[in-house]
């Protein structure tokens, strides 16, 4: 349709609301009427019109007539966006390293390595055009699945939350040679969609569903309803008991039926596409170094990705709502506490309670006794009197804690890079076991003598090394060995800085 046709259509839909008969009040009564009723508007989409809407284009044709109700151009039509060849050349190398990598995946990549903002569809048309791209596609092509199924969606914010876990995935800690399992455990919300917590665990127990509902718990209260496979994960009697206590209608699942939870598998689809396959390429330390790295990809991509159902990001959709169940820490303690009936050692009088050895009172010890513990903290466990009262039971061993270092764990890799710009950091992403003094070892082994051979030789390096540094091994050997073959090894070792340097791209950050 072209400019004129649609500013008659825009005629049309305020033709009812020119007449000067209408008082404000009635043309303000007419135009939230109009709001209500669906219209087919020039792209075949029935959708209705909004107030800002309206509004705009009756300021635009009192001021303009019909020429102000023809759509803008726009100001660069006729020319094509084009990418930086270097921005482009980036894109293609993080395909080949991860070829199933998603173009959200790569735009916000770029965004963080070359400070470059590029859209997924001038990213796509440029891709499209690159000689390596059907490849490149041909290698990460699957086969997903595609069933169709019911949807369903609450009608407001912590209405419905949905919980489970993904995994286990093989993760091989820095300085380890042993690949340890690992699973993800989320809850979200039905309606927008947000993660309201998440928590990288290595056994998906009672401990970890209970540490992560209490953490969405603390943080916006309690959902009315809570949606969860049949794993044990969530299906415990020791959960269901305290998501009854809490008043929180568990709903009921069949086993086996994933697309049911259609909403949280496509999440896990997401956390696939965008954390599991990223961490090839990472270093992690250790699992508190892999929950911040999770936490900060979802908190600095997925919230604030443009959900295509939604026509919003999740952040946008859930926008900060707490839930009207607001719930105590005491009561999030007591409702999970898990309640056992046994009998203290004779002599000792210890009780073993959730993997934790805890001494009962003098008079009470060989005699069967009820007690409850917490799953999360094994610290916290009590002996329960007919009465209603307890007893806070002691640990039979108090355990020292060693202080923990305040340094955080950083490790080189793309999430690491994601992290530190959602944290606001610009630091550079060092590969380990390579600096200064490697530098001077790789200049030895091509100068044949040894580096530096002087203060000053040294200085230059230095220099060098802080205006370019931090350098990736391979690719630095690589260069190296391509700058001697070509230039020889008599050149002045300026000569063969200054060549290196122009290759070198900034540190990102």
């Amino acid at each position: 349709m072209g400019p004129r046709k649609t500013a008659l259509w825009r005629y049309q839909e305020i033709e009812d609301l020119l007449d000067e008969s209408l008082s404000g009040h009635e043309r303000r009564a007419l135009l939230r009427r109009l709001t209500r009723v669906p219209v087919r508007w020039p792209s075949g989409a029935d959708r209705p019109l909004s107030e800002a809407t309206l509004y705009r284009w009756l300021r635009r044709y009192r001021a303009r007539g019909l020429e102000g109700l023809m759509p803008r151009p726009r100001r660069d039509r006729g020319r094509r966006r084009r990418l930086k060849r270097k921005v482009l050349d980036r894109a293609v190398a993080l395909l080949r390293e991860e070829p199933r990598r998603s173009l959200t995946m790569l735009c916000e990549l770029l965004r963080v390595e070359v400070n470059a903002v590029v859209s997924r569809s001038t990213l796509h048309r440029h891709l499209q055009a690159h000689s390596a791209y059907p490849g490149l596609r041909r290698e990460a092509k699957g086969d997903p699945d595609r069933r169709l199924r019911r949807r369903f969606q609450a009608a407001r914010p912590h209405e419905i939350w949905q919980g489970d876990s993904k995994g286990p995935f093989p993760v091989r800690f820095h300085g380890s040679r042993i690949e340890v399992p690992v699973h993800v455990l989320s809850i979200i919300d039905d309606l927008s969609r947000a993660t309201l917590a998440s928590a990288a665990v290595k056994t998906p127990d009672l401990r970890s569903a209970v540490l992560v509902l209490r953490a969405a718990a603390r943080r916006w209260g309690l959902p009315d309803r809570f949606y969860a496979d049949r794993a044990g994960v969530f299906d415990s009697k020791a959960f269901r008991s305290g998501l009854a206590e809490l008043g929180v209608h568990r709903v009921r699942s069949k086993p086996r039926n994933a697309a049911a939870r259609g909403k949280i598998e496509a999440f896990h689809r997401i956390l696939v596409l965008w954390f599991l396959r990223e961490l090839r390429h990472q270093v992690v330390h250790d699992l508190d170094h892999l929950q911040r790295l999770l936490t900060g990809l979802l908190e600095s991509l997925y919230m604030e990705h443009r959900h295509r159902g939604l026509r919003m990001s999740p952040r946008q959709a859930l926008a900060g709502r707490l839930s009207d169940r607001q719930v105590s820490t005491d009561r999030l303690l007591d409702a999970f506490l898990v309640r056992v009936r046994k009998k203290s050692h004779p002599k000792t009088g210890e009780v073993d309670l959730g993997k934790n050895l805890f001494k009962v009172p003098r008079d009470l010890a060989g005699r069967r006794a009820d007690f409850a513990y917490d799953p999360v903290d094994l610290e916290i466990a009590y002996l329960e009197k007919p009465d209603g009262n307890r007893i806070r039971l002691r640990p039979a061993v108090e355990k020292t804690t060693s202080p923990s270092s305040e340094t955080e764990k950083r490790g080189e890799g793309r999430l690491q890079a994601i992290y530190d710009h959602w944290k606001g950091r610009k630091l550079p992403q060092a590969e380990a076991g390579f600096g200064l003094p490697e530098l001077f070892a790789l200049l030895s082994k091509h100068l044949g003598r040894s580096v530096p051979r002087d203060e000053a030789e040294a200085r230059s390096i230095q220099d060098f090394y802080r205006s370019k540094g931090p350098l990736a091994r391979k690719p630095t050997e690589e260069a190296l060995g391509k700058i001697f073959i070509r230039l020889g090894p008599d050149r002045p070792l300026a000569t063969y800085l200054a060549v290196l340097g122009s290759k070198i791209q900034s540190p990102r950050s």
